[in-house]
């Protein structure tokens, strides 16, 4: 796994952590700022940003949680919960198939299933992931002329195999 070693101060030229939303929407080498966890009286969060490099690095910080008039403890820890320097870890991005349960929409005919494949396809691997529906579908109509043979050799080879077991 590689990592890069950053200085606090090297980290707050990159601008992390974000001081906001904005700042995410507007800077094209701040990507994500993404929470992962809650702790009593701080939240712990994932910046992704691209360095110098144009590598694309993650490191995670204590922030502070706003709770309106709830008091929530002595306040955030200096430097984000971070020493003089941070490990980053060199990261990158990669689609991530996650099962969800949804409710039935439509009624199935006999032998029939509920949706074409590029439909399911693009619902499943690639809106879910978080793309453009237009982007979703494209992607996945890629995806199965570039797959389509194999597909078809692993169904006549699922065919024959139930065939033999009859």
């Amino acid at each position: 796994m590689p990592t890069r070693t950053f200085t606090v101060a090297e980290l707050a030229d990159y601008g992390v952590p974000p001081s906001g939303p904005a700042d995410i929407a507007y800077d094209p080498d701040l990507l994500v700022d993404e929470f992962v966890a809650t702790l009593k009286y701080t939240a712990t969060r994932r910046c992704v940003f691209r360095a110098d490099d144009n590598r694309l690095y993650s490191v995670e910080y204590e922030a502070s949680i706003d709770m309106g008039d709830f008091e929530v403890g002595a306040g955030m820890p200096d430097n984000h919960g971070w020493q003089d320097t941070v490990t980053a870890v060199e990261v990158e991005e990669r689609p991530v198939i996650v099962a969800r349960w949804h409710p039935v929409t439509d009624e199935p005919g006999t032998d029939q299933p509920r949706r074409g494949a590029l439909e399911s396809l693009a619902e499943i691997w690639f809106t879910e992931a978080g793309a453009r529906e237009d982007v979703a579908r494209q992607s996945a109509a890629n995806w199965i002329i570039q797959h389509a043979d194999e597909v078809a050799e692993l169904y006549d080879a699922y065919l024959a195999t139930a065939d033999d077991q009859q």
